[in-house]
């Protein structure tokens, strides 16, 4: 849910980056399926996603609504549309942290790093090291940078 101050600031124009959009579950399962590689046609992704027993017309549906909310570019080939991600799962998860950052830490990335780390040590305690590691890594490398 988009908070009035988020509303206010984008109406004033105080913030030039584009919220990500709220996705329903079939849009990601649609996401996976691109994610994968190559432009698709609904065929192709429907047939990918056979498992899920969903008709042709709700898998053109999805696309649609992924491309209005510009996260699939599409190409008319004949008489169908081939579909390709122009997000990458990264830069999904990404727009979703800032987001979530904006909504609940005023844009302070501190509470979200350190939720962060404590969801690593309670869901996967072994991934820790290799966190501190890849963390002291970028702040390495961004303090030659600039």
């Amino acid at each position: 849910m988009i908070s009035s101050k988020t509303k206010l600031c984008a109406w004033l124009g105080a913030s030039s980056v584009k919220r990500m959009p709220d996705l329903g579950e079939r849009e990601l399962d649609v996401l996976e399926v691109l994610w994968m590689g190559g432009q698709r046609s609904a065929q192709d992704v429907r047939e990918a996603l056979s498992g899920a027993g969903v008709s042709l017309s709700t898998v053109q549906s999805t696309l649609e609504r992924l491309h209005r909310k510009d996260l699939l570019v599409r190409n008319k080939t004949g008489r169908a549309y081939q579909y390709e991600a122009c997000v990458s799962r990264s830069q999904l998860i990404g727009g979703l942290l800032r987001d979530l950052a904006d909504d609940v830490a005023g844009g302070d990335i501190a509470p979200m790093l350190s939720g962060f780390l404590d969801y690593v040590a309670s869901e996967a305690p072994e991934l820790g090291p290799q966190v501190s590691r890849a963390l002291a890594l970028e702040a390495k490398e961004k303090d030659t940078d600039g």
